[in-house]
Order: C-alpha cells, then sequence, then structure tokens
C-alpha cells in the first residue's frame, strides 16, 4: 500500500535522532523559563480561519465532523497557543513551548511535505527588542543544539514590506497578491502588478530579494523613505534586536534580508528564518505578532518560533553523511544460563545500557554489536560489559 503524498514512515534509526533531539531542545527551552503545552491536533477551522491568508486557507486540511461542524488538522501552533492563553486567568509574560505534527497541502508540485513536525516557542507579553532577541537567541541556540554545524538566520521585519508598498496606488487584494508573488520570487507577476507604480520604486521592488547584508546594510536603511513612519520604526526595531543579539555573541550567525516574506498575515514586528546551504527552504522561522492574541479577545504582545525537525534531519543527513544503521546488541544465551543472563542484562538497563536478550536452543554466549560479533564460553560479566561500553551508541 502507498502512503498518502506528503506522509513518511519513521524507521528505528530515525526515530533514536528525532528523539534525541527533542529532548536536547525541550532541556533547553526549560533552562530559559519556557514550560510545555499541547494543544489538540484537531480545531475548529474558524479558530485559524480569520488568522490565515488565502494561500494558507488553500493548504488547510479541513472537513465535517460529524455534528456538521467545520474542522480542521492543525497547520501550525501559534494560532492554536494564542487560544490557549487567551482563555488564561493569568497575566503575562507566558513563557511556553511546544511539539508535535502539523498538516498543510503542499505548497508546489516541488515541495510534498504535508505532515511536518514542529517544536516551537511563544514568549507573550512585552514588545521591546529584548524579548524578540530573547527569541532569535532561543532559535539559533537551537539550531546548534540539533548539531548542525552551518547555518544562518535571516532578520526582516514585517514593516519592511508593508512600508514599501505603501508607495505603489494598489487597492489591499493587489496588495496581498503582491506579497504572495515576492514570497515566491515571482517577479513577472510584480511587474504585472506594479506596472502603474513610479519606475524607480519598482526598480527597488525588484531588488529587495538581493538585498542581504550585514550590519552595515541595516544602517543604510535608514536614510530610505524618511517620512514613511512604518519603515523607519522597523528600521529601528531591527537595529535594537541586533544590537542585544551583538551583545549575546550571537550576531555572526545573522543577515540582513529586507525581501523576506512570512507564510502567515499576523506577523508585525522582527520576522526571520533560518537556513543551512544544504537544502533550499528554511529549517525554522518565527517573529513578533502583537495582534493575534486579540483575535481571541486579550490584547498581549507576543513573539516566537518554529523548528521544522524533519528539514533538520534532512541537513543532519548532508552534513554528517550518517545512514543510520544503529540497533541495540543483542546478547544470545543457551536456557541454562537464563537467570544469570537476565540479572547481567538487567544490571547494564540501569546503567543505561540497551541489551537485547535472545535464548538459543545451545552453544556458547554470543554477543552481537555494531563493532561486530564476540563469543565466550561462559557468561565473562567482566569483558561483556566492557565490550557494551566500549559499544558507540
Amino acid at each position: 500500500m502507498e502512503l498518502v503524498l506528503g506522509t513518511k514512515d519513521v524507521y528505528p534509526w530515525e526515530a533514536k535522532i528525532r528523539r534525541s533531539i527533542e529532548m536536547r531542545l525541550r532541556e533547553l527551552f526549560e533552562k530559559w523559563g519556557y514550560v510545555e503545552v499541547e494543544p489538540p491536533v484537531l480545531e475548529y477551522y474558524a479558530t485559524f480561519e480569520k488568522t490565515m491568508n488565502e494561500e494558507m486557507k488553500e493548504r488547510t486540511y479541513k472537513f465535517l465532523n460529524r455534528d456538521g461542524k467545520l474542522v480542521c488538522l492543525r497547520p501550525e501552533f501559534t494560532t492554536s497557543c494564542a487560544r490557549m492563553l487567551s482563555r488564561s486567568n493569568s497575566a503575562p509574560p507566558f513563557r511556553v513551548y511546544y511539539s508535535g505534527k502539523v498538516f498543510r497541502y503542499p505548497s508546489s508540485p516541488f515541495r510534498t511535505e504535508s505532515e511536518l513536525t514542529q517544536i516551537g516557542l511563544e514568549c507573550v507579553g512585552g514588545t521591546s527588542p529584548s524579548k524578540d532577541a530573547e527569541v532569535i537567541a532561543l532559535a539559533i541556540l537551537a539550531l546548534k543544539e540539533t548539531g548542525i554545524r552551518d547555518f544562518e538566520i535571516d532578520l526582516s521585519h514585517a514593516g519592511i514590506f508593508r512600508g514599501i508598498l505603501e508607495h505603489f496606488p494598489l487597492p489591499s487584494s493587489r496588495k496581498e497578491e503582491a506579497k504572495i508573488a515576492m514570497k515566491k520570487r515571482d517577479f513577472v507577476a510584480l511587474q504585472r502588478l506594479c506596472k502603474d507604480a513610479d519606475p524607480d520604486l519598482l526598480r527597488f521592488l525588484l531588488r529587495l530579494p538581493f538585498l542581504r547584508g550585514k550590519r552595515e546594510l541595516l544602517e543604510s536603511l535608514s536614510s530610505l523613505f524618511p517620512e514613511n513612519f512604518g519603515w523607519q520604526r522597523a528600521v529601528q526595531e531591527l537595529r535594537g534586536a541586533w544590537e542585544i543579539l551583538e551583545d549575546f555573541g550571537l550576531s555572526a550567525y545573522l543577515s540582513i534580508n529586507i525581501g523576506l516574506v512570512r507564510d502567515f498575515d499576523y506577523y508585525t514586528g522582527v520576522i526571520f528564518e533560518g537556513f543551512s546551504p544544504q537544502v533550499g527552504y528554511p529549517l525554522l522561522a518565527g517573529g513578533r505578532y502583537d495582534e493575534l492574541l486579540q483575535a481571541f479577545g486579550k490584547d498581549f504582545p507576543a513573539c516566537g518560533f518554529a523548528l521544522f525537525l524533519e528539514r533538520i534531519l534532512e541537513v543532519l543527513q548532508k552534513e554528517s553523511s550518517w545512514q543510520g544503521d544503529w540497533c541495540p546488541p543483542s546478547l544470545l544465551y543457551p536456557s541454562s544460563l537464563r537467570r544469570k543472563v537476565f540479572q547481567f542484562a538487567e544490571r547494564m538497563r540501569k546503567k543505561g545500557v540497551p541489551l537485547v536478550m535472545e535464548e538459543i536452543p545451545s552453544g556458547k554466549i554470543t554477543l552481537v554489536t555494531t563493532q561486530g560479533s564476540f563469543s565466550f564460553e561462559s557468561l565473562e560479566e567482566e569483558a561483556l560489559e566492557r565490550l557494551l561500553e566500549e559499544e558507540k551508541l
């Protein structure tokens, strides 16, 4: 039987790596004071409908339940967390993290992911650049914790692209189309949509995806659009977060990319995505969304990010070439030694060493590990323990 398009089986070697990464990220987030939440996989579609653009609405798995109500499979965590936290009787700040599956129809014939594992966090309460910097710092530390060696965080601000579009004589529906075209890097569509604009401004718009750089680019942006409040506020907030991340010693991982556009419309401030040269799509994405909780009755500013676990594994495979053929050691023994072998195996397991027991009709004691097969005339516990400790787990 074939799998549903965009889904995949997880085999033991990959499951072991996935759980190891999840455990390390949970530990990282909890050391920074974040606590775990677990929203349901199935939600009413109305929960997400008010926060998604038309493209994401098309990509959401939705159907009628037996009560005739429209429900959907969770397409992302941030909106679910906003719904959850808006029901709290406590006041912010809230620092929460999550881990689980999200479901979306593929965005193009070249991207066939329908089921993804997201691990991420939300920091609710406060609008200072220090909160943005905290979330971006955790995104960087999370990527380092996964073991990826080569990555970069692209920084921008939702107000950058929005500020430029204010100078174009377009109705709001056309501005939404322009935003989607920019995200897809569809320059033909952008030219068609903005053909009546000032030619210099249109040329600048088409250059946006190629305007990438470090702190110098950020400083040069202030001189552009001096009368545009949204643009100037965006540059100032980006600068504030960058300076804090410099003090954290993490600015080497940062680049300014003012052509960056996010999938979801709820972003209002600093936005960012993490990339590896090994793959052509984001490993993580996030930003500030100060108006999302208003949709659920609470006026709490917030920011957060989510990391895509399957993409991380793809990069790790390409960076290290590991094939994931690990399997636990096996101890083969005759029934006459059953009691002693059981006691020995339990002692090893208490020390954290996994061990499979296999009873054989007769013969010697045999230990099978990834290093080879080792035979003994009897249960030589010291020798077996030494081999197990040398095993690369």
